[in-house]
């Protein structure tokens, strides 16, 4: 999985961890992508903010300090999916 592919995912991901604490699923999904970054791609996130339209994600890997800008609503689009959806609106 290329770089920009696995920030994005845990990116999507740990919203949707944050907005649903007690999801499991969201949960096991969240370390999984933290996981990738991690053993994979050596990546340490150092902050994660909005400027407009974006998130913007500023980390290191092995060393350099690196960024990458992401649309809020493609991000924020699985959390939105899923809260829309009744079934997985049950309590987990």
């Amino acid at each position: 999985m290329q770089l920009v592919d696995a920030l994005s995912n845990w990116l999507s991901i740990k919203k949707v961890h944050e907005e649903r604490p007690h999801d499991l699923a969201a949960k096991e999904t969240f370390e999984f992508f933290s996981e990738i970054l991690n053993e994979d791609h050596h990546v340490n996130i150092s902050s994660i903010s909005t400027s407009g339209p974006y998130y913007i994600v500023l980390f290191e890997v092995d060393g350099m300090e690196r960024s990458e800008k992401f649309f809020i609503d493609v991000i924020d689009a699985l959390y939105e999916g899923i809260q829309n959806e009744p079934r997985f609106n049950e309590e987990c």
